[in-house]
């Protein structure tokens, strides 16, 4: 008996078979046109959509391919949006202002003596912060940070002592709003429900059990665990500030999270929730992968254009390879011996030898953005973070073969074998 799936195609929910499908399936997450493309990888045809989420950027799959789980990077404070949105182009297919930077420290208070707000804020460098973060911090995460003696000064308000620390742990943005993780079933298309969550919703990931649901915050300096059984939160984990992107290895029992802010890979017990370590990489690591054996995560280095090649039995970096202006999105090959990565500024995807360093060039052409190893194809799908298309790229001869029109822009793309 041939398995039925809903599709959505202009709109409109269609019922066909699976089996009728080739695979794999992509689904793409379009930013500022607020829904999710469903590509067939093997015509590189547009096949369906799903609609309804307001600039969805994060997404992935369960295990076991019943839901989509897709971030919102829209964050709201007291009912306004805080911001256009990571996923928003400018001029494009909607305006959007530059993100607010966050204060690298916190302002001295008039009627503060230099030598008191020191005192007040024993602070080691931003770089150093997760770094001196003791684990029993994080050993009893119920989404509250710990409490430090940080008494408020004389003659200022409870609010002004408030506003003044909401710039703590390496420069979280003052006011932290809610966005929403959304899960979607797969069987219909349809969403099921939303989870309000602190912070704008990056990316997303499951754990390989298929039990968690877990999602980047950058601005509020957490990840978080959606429980999917109760569809609630379970925890939140502060690893450092700005945290991005997410690895697993041994069956899930290690998380690895990239930390832009301070320049840090935390390793995350799982059995207990904490963060058992933090691995100084390479400035701005975003976009992580973990080779397929599993003795290395690649961390993009967003603000030094390199990568940096950790071994997790070493817990360190055993080498860094310099790609170019502001890498972005990152890949491995299925044989672990090729990682791809964009470089936005450069207009260059490069494709590098895991064993020899050697690296390979294809120029493209605006801002070459996420990018997704599309199953045994041979191919790869690379976004453009100022145009409305995918690029099809064959992997092996590293060659443009063909282009994919979408709406708004492609962020964290999902394969469905």
């Amino acid at each position: 008996m041939n398995t039925l799936k809903f599709i959505l195609s202009a709109g409109v929910a269609m019922l066909v078979p699976l089996i009728s499908l080739a695979n794999p399936v992509v689904y793409i997450p379009l930013g500022s046109a607020n829904e999710i493309l469903i590509v067939d990888a093997a015509t590189d045809k547009k096949i369906g959509k799903i609609g309804g989420f307001k600039n969805i950027h994060g997404l992935s799959l369960t295990p076991n391919g019943e839901y989509l789980v897709a971030g919102s990077n829209e964050e709201v404070v007291a009912g306004r949006p805080k911001m256009a949105g990571h996923g928003m182009m400018s001029g494009k297919t909607a305006t959007s202002s530059k993100p607010k930077k966050a204060p690298a420290v916190m302002a001295r208070p008039a009627g503060v003596s230099e030598a008191e707000h020191k005192k007040h804020h024993p602070q080691a460098s931003q770089s150093q912060t997760a770094a001196k973060i003791k684990a029993a911090d994080h050993s009893a995460m119920s989404g509250k940070p710990s409490k430090a003696k940080t008494g408020k000064h004389k003659g200022m308000s409870d609010a002004d002592h408030k506003k003044h620390h909401a710039a703590q742990a390496g420069g979280l943005l003052p006011a932290v709003g809610v966005s929403t993780v959304s899960l979607i079933r797969v069987a219909d298309n349809q969403l099921e429900t939303r989870i309000k969550v602190r912070g704008m919703a990056h990316h997303t990931f499951v754990t390989p059990n298929g039990k968690y649901a877990v999602s980047t915050h950058t601005t509020a300096g957490i990840i978080s665990l959606i429980d999917l059984a109760t569809k609630k939160i379970f925890r939140n984990i502060y690893t450092g500030p700005q945290p991005n992107y997410v690895v697993f290895a041994n069956g899930g029992e290690q998380m690895y999270v990239s930390n832009a802010g301070n320049n840090t890979l935390s390793v995350i017990d799982t059995k207990n929730w904490i963060v058992s370590r933090n691995i100084r990489v390479g400035k701005g690591p975003e976009h992580i992968v973990i080779s397929p054996d599993e003795k290395f995560v690649y961390t993009g280095n967003a603000r030094d254009g390199t990568i940096s090649k950790v071994s997790l039995k070493k817990l360190k970096v055993i080498k860094t390879f310099t790609i170019g202006n502001k890498p972005h999105g990152i890949d491995i090959s299925a044989d672990g011996k090729t990682l791809y990565a964009t470089t936005k500024k450069d207009n260059k995807l490069v494709a590098i030898n895991t064993k020899s360093g050697k690296v390979k060039t294809l120029k493209l052409s605006p801002a070459p953005y996420h990018l997704e190893v599309i199953g045994n194809t041979g191919k790869l799908y690379v976004s453009s973070r100022k145009k409305p298309l995918i690029w099809v790229v064959d992997a092996k001869r590293l060659k443009v073969t063909g282009k994919i029109n979408i709406r708004g822009e492609g962020h964290q793309m999902v394969v469905a074998n």
